[in-house]
Parts: structure tokens; C-alpha cells; sequence
């Protein structure tokens, strides 16, 4: 997978991520996060889950507690897909 395509996915994420927290991109920038899937055993994909390295951008929903805070959201709609790159 080329630089390019990794970096264009990137953003497609980044700004599905920002619009579903309802802040800007420059924003989610700021805050270090990792996303995780909720998923069924057999691979569906009901929702994401922002985990917040450290702490949530002001305004966005939040569960958990300090040092483990997270943010439900859905999941993208169809776009881009990893799995597709090689096709």
C-alpha cells in the first residue's frame, strides 16, 4: 500500500471521526486517540469506539474515567476500505 493511500485513508477516518464527535478536524488532531471496534464474533461491526489516550476534546461525550475515557460512534459509512486496497 502506497504512503499516499495510507495517508488519504487516514483522513477520510479522521474527518468521519470529527464530524461524528461534532468537532473539526483540527481539533481531533490535538487529542491522541486509538479506535477500536465493537464487533460480533463473527466480524459484524456495530459501532467504534474513540479510546482517549489521555483526555477528550472539550463538549464531546465521553464514558469512563480518567486515564480510560472513551466515545461511542457509528460506523462509517461506506467508503474507502483497507481490505480493498489490493483489489
Amino acid at each position: 500500500m502506497s504512503r499516499a493511500y495510507e495517508e488519504s485513508m487516514e483522513q477520510h477516518r479522521n474527518a468521519y471521526i470529527a464530524q461524528a464527535l461534532g468537532i473539526d478536524v483540527d481539533t481531533l488532531d490535538d487529542y491522541p486517540f486509538e479506535l477500536d471496534d465493537n464487533a460480533s464474533n463473527d466480524g459484524l461491526v456495530y459501532s467504534w469506539r474513540v479510546l482517549w489516550d489521555d483526555e477528550a476534546p472539550p463538549g464531546v461525550d465521553v464514558s469512563g474515567d480518567v486515564g480510560s475515557l472513551w466515545s461511542d460512534i457509528p460506523v462509517a459509512p461506506d467508503g474507502p476500505n483497507e481490505d480493498d486496497r489490493d483489489a
